[in-house]
């Protein structure tokens, strides 16, 4: 009797004793479950999207853009000599991935001229132009579209071509300073972009076209262009 109970009490100690020593293990597994509850495979996956809170406001991106439209002047004493015509533009920017921007712009223009004494020809435009840019960017994966306007300065240096005879009071050659102005609309997928944009341009110092009445020594060639660019974006 007394070695029957002598073996079951050693074996209850023994049974209690592996209980013991497996409650650590046990406690720490149950650990580690809570911190890990989900399996690898759920793990979300990272957005390559960004927010306009995460967008920065200092200039970030540069895109070189060529392209062209129509433009054409405002007043009608002025629309009287010269027609609507077309116009051509190379324009670097600073900041198309951001709130805050800068371009700098080569634009040239082309436009019928009509006058009294002038027998053939064409008004042609040259100059450049400095403004700054403010983009609203909105960029989902690898597509961007950015709302903008932009104000800055610009010289232009018209000209009169191809013209057999002038004997008119259109000069043969002018300068004019501007204001240009606008807003447009930019898309850019895989580092390709396309640029919508109006753009309307006060105009001072211009004395091209002298005029023998009115309250203005000088026609007015404040103007506007709308048109379309195509460019790559680094």
């Amino acid at each position: 009797m007394k070695t029957s109970t002598f073996i079951t009490s050693l074996a209850s100690g023994l049974a209690l004793s592996g209980l013991f020593a497996s409650a650590p293990a046990l406690a720490q597994q149950g650990e580690g479950e809570e911190t890990n509850p989900n399996p690898p495979e759920s793990t979300p996956t990272v957005s390559r999207s960004r927010s306009l809170a995460t967008m920065p406001v200092v200039p970030t991106g540069f895109a070189f853009q060529l392209g062209g439209g129509v433009t054409g002047f405002s007043r009608q004493e002025t629309r009287n000599t010269f027609g609507t015509g077309g116009y051509w533009d190379a324009r670097a920017i600073l900041g198309s991935r951001s709130f805050l921007g800068a371009e700098l712009a080569y634009v040239g223009s082309a436009r019928d001229a009509t006058a009294s004494g002038l027998t053939g020809g064409a008004l042609l435009g040259d100059g450049a132009e400095a403004a700054v840019r403010v983009n609203l960017p909105i960029e989902q994966q690898r597509l961007l579209i950015e709302p903008f306007v932009f104000g800055g300065v610009g010289w232009t240096y018209y000209q009169i071509v191809n013209e057999a005879s002038n004997t008119s009071n259109v000069k043969d050659h002018a300068n004019a300073l501007s204001i240009p102005f606008g807003a447009g609309v930019s898309a850019a997928y895989n580092h390709f972009t396309v640029d919508a944009r109006f753009t309307y341009r006060p105009v001072f110092d211009d004395k091209l076209v002298p005029l023998t009445g009115g309250d203005r020594d000088h026609a007015d060639l404040q103007n506007w262009s709308a048109g379309l660019t195509v460019g790559y974006e680094l």
